[in-house]
């Protein structure tokens, strides 16, 4: 979905008309000024949160209030405050229902209504309509964007099940990220940044316009000294910073050579870098028609990512991508490629190995859609298709899939009926058929009720079918998951005890591998929401939510597949109580995991994910905004998750966890006068178990408290600052990240 905008003067009110990737909506945002164009954005930047109109809530411009699904919108002015540090991941933390947690200095993983993973691929994240996630991993990997904070207009947060309009992976929400259209930006904007950890960033974007064609350039370049990675070698002077974690290794990586020490590779490599460019032409064919062709690249390394199988370096990865797009009142398509290339091999910190991967994705996607019956009957008709070509076996890394070269494709069509059955009663429904190479083919319907009592508040019951596709880790991966552990004595002496036959275990591989049983997860939601306007100048919003998961795709655990992976096991079950409290002494999972080895034969220690469960989740979500007067806001969430297992087997039952925090807190206060704005959140997060492969453990309760301020010096110059975490509260957000620790930064804009 892609997003131009143009505005247009209408008595008591302006509008602006978004060609949002497959669709041209028109925004309305209640005035009694007419406007020029050249102050729209300003009064755009002055709109509030219930006055604001969504698209992808139904793939329709909509008001907020109005549509039929828990949705939020970040707006311009606070893109404006996140554009001081540059992250985009935490822009959107303090947003009911969504679960953002820090692993690193710039490793995010966002998610809502649980379930997360220290890989999460539950949220279809698009950026003007492009899906920036690694085709592999379906990794989104936040600082490598093709575009900065600076340039983003809006971004719309919808929080449930998207399957219906959005197809794979649209499982627990959708975001929205839309930029800048080049008619709404022109001229030209400077911004630098400089903080904590030798932070610097420099981006810069200028925009233009003759005739019917617009144009729009964008380059940035930013570097910041990774201080909170550390070595957990403990074998050679590293630390583990908090029990549970596994310890670092030093030893040959395929493609990379010996690494002697893990200390030196991290200093070698602990400065982070990200360059990107980009460039956008938009072709005016007439006042309602628009042609659209950009193309972007970044490069970024000096990365440290936690993933399911330990902490991994990403030393030099370039993304390319090329977007065109043809968007009318009813006619609208886009074509667009990704490339993910790693220039050079990625290092695995906790096991000899590494990984490499060049993907290309191609998609083309189309949309048709009409108002009938004077505005009471909307119809939408879409469809898309995507192939994916994967490969793992390059630069002489280890190959991380076994098969590699995969080649998938993936179709989709989807249809949308909104009809107003009375003045303040609508009734939505719609459908998507997904057929795919690489799954089973899916259907996802959604029903949804939007009735309106009164003016500005309406109750909707919505409920869908969604699905989760599996990764092709989750089929086919083969990558190392430790070091090996030798237990050659335990075996022995064990053998000898209790007279039984050895198992000759030796020295034990441990591997992560895929499981090519694994199918498809789906969920059935049932949501009951309501938005309201109150005295004008108070917003509420609450939502409560049912969901009901089946073939729960698990995380990579010891056990879960033992058709699959045959364990191993003495013929005396008292040896194998002494077997299970020997290797309970190197690590209370090991047991779990020993199994054979399909590819090798040999005995091996082994995590792989299944389909495991059915899970029972319910929650609420409540959101407040209040105008305390004109200058003062405050804005308040709270969120609540639980959860049951229908599951008999405890082994499958204790490792089915949300990893996420039953009750999640947000406040916050922002004063504006004069240019002048500065605010203070606090959020709050209860402790929780996370369960992600080789990570097992507790994360504590945090609260922290973050500040913002900027001051508009003139029309062309605004300095602004962040600090996050201003108590330097010592935390970890997901088991097996870093500590993180206070970070502060200054920027300065200048626009000419």
């Amino acid at each position: 979905m892609f997003n131009v905008c143009r505005t247009v003067s209408i008595s008591m009110s302006f509008a602006v008309i978004c060609y949002m990737g497959a669709f041209t909506a028109f925004s309305q945002i209640d005035g009694k000024i007419k406007a020029k164009r050249n102050k729209n954005i300003d009064l755009l930047k002055e709109a509030r949160t219930e006055e604001f109109t969504v698209y992808g809530a139904s793939r329709i411009q909509q008001k907020i209030t109005d549509a039929p699904a828990a949705i939020s919108v970040l707006l311009p002015k606070e893109i404006t405050r996140a554009a001081s540090h540059g992250q985009v991941a935490k822009s959107i933390e303090n947003i009911q229902g969504v679960d953002v947690v820090q692993s690193g200095m710039n490793d995010f993983n966002v998610n809502m209504r649980g379930f997360n993973n220290s890989i999460n691929r539950r949220v279809l994240i698009l950026l003007d309509g492009r899906d920036p996630s690694t085709p592999l991993l379906n990794l989104v990997e936040w600082n490598s964007f093709q575009t900065n904070m600076g340039d983003i207009a809006h971004i719309e947060v919808v929080r449930g099940p998207g399957s219906a309009l959005y197809g794979p992976n649209a499982y627990n929400g959708v975001i929205n990220i839309i930029s800048s259209a080049p008619k709404d930006v022109l001229g030209t904007k400077l911004s630098l940044t400089a903080g904590d950890f030798n932070t610097l960033r420099g981006d810069i974007r200028h925009a233009g316009e003759f005739g019917d064609i617009s144009y729009k350039l964008n380059a940035g370049y930013s570097t910041q000294r990774q201080s909170w990675i550390n070595s957990r070698d403990i074998k050679n002077g590293g630390i583990l910073e908090y029990p549970g974690l596994s310890s670092d290794v030093t030893g040959n990586r395929a493609g990379v050579g010996v690494i002697g020490s893990i200390d030196s590779l991290i200093n070698a490599n602990k400065n982070a870098i990200n360059m990107f460019g980009s460039a956008r032409i938009d072709y005016s064919l007439n006042p309602d028609a628009r042609i659209t062709t950009e193309f972007g690249f970044s490069k970024y390394g000096g990365e440290y990512f936690v993933n399911q199988t330990g902490r991994i370096l990403i030393n030099d990865t370039e993304k390319p991508y090329v977007r065109l797009a043809y968007n009318s009142q009813d006619i609208n398509v886009q074509a667009h490629w990704n490339r993910r290339n790693t220039a050079s091999p990625q290092i695995v910190l906790n096991a000899a190995a590494s990984s490499a991967e060049k993907s290309d994705v191609y998609v083309i996607d189309a949309q048709w859609n009409k108002s009938l019956l004077d505005d009471k009957l909307k119809l939408i008709l879409g469809a898309s298709h995507e192939i994916q070509d994967v490969n793992t076996t390059i630069i002489g890394a280890t190959p991380l899939l076994n098969p590699d070269g995969l080649v998938n494709s993936f179709s989709g069509v989807y249809a949308q009926i909104d009809y107003s059955m009375l003045s303040n009663l609508r009734i939505v429904g719609a459908a998507r058929i997904d057929k795919s190479t690489f799954f089973e083919t899916q259907f996802s319907p959604k029903l949804a009720l939007v009735y309106n009592p009164i003016t500005n508040h309406t109750v909707r019951f919505t409920v869908n079918r969604s699905f989760l596709r599996p990764s092709y880790p989750d089929l086919y991966r083969r990558s190392a998951a430790g070091a090996p552990v030798n237990v050659d004595s335990i075996d022995k002496a064990i053998a000898t005890q209790y007279n039984v036959q050895p198992l000759g275990l030796g020295t034990l591989s441990q591997w992560n591998l895929g499981n090519p049983q694994t199918k498809v997860e789906t969920a059935l939601s049932y949501e009951l929401g309501y938005k309201g306007i109150i005295s004008k100048d108070l917003f509420i919003t609450i939502d409560m939510y049912t969901n009901r998961r089946t073939n729960f795709i698990s995380v990579p655990l010891g056990g879960l597949a033992p058709d699959v992976y045959s364990p191993l096991r003495y013929s005396s079950d008292s040896a194998n109580i002494a077997l299970k409290s020997a290797l309970a002494s190197k690590n209370p999972l090991f047991y779990d995991r020993l199994s054979i080895d399909p590819l090798t034969k040999k005995p091996a220690l082994i995590i792989t994910p299944t389909n495991i469960g059915i899970i029972d989740e319910y929650g609420v979500e409540i959101g407040v905004n209040y105008y305390l007067s004109s200058q003062l806001f405050m804005q308040a969430n709270y969120a609540y998750l639980g959860f049951d297992v229908k599951e008999n087997n405890p082994l499958f039952a204790n490792k089915i966890v949300p990893n996420s925090a039953p009750h999640k807190l947000n406040i916050g206060l922002q004063y504006e006068s004069n240019g002048f704005s500065a605010g203070v959140q606090v959020r709050g997060v209860t402790g929780f178990t996370w369960v992600a492969g080789l990570f097992e453990g507790y994360v504590p309760e945090y609260w922290l408290v973050n500040l913002n301020a900027s001051y508009e010096v003139n029309k062309e110059l605004t300095v602004s600052g962040t600090i996050f975490n201003v108590l330097d509260r010592r935390h970890y957000q997901i088991f097996g990240g870093s500590i993180l620790q206070r970070m502060s930064s200054l920027n300065i804009t200048y626009n000419f």
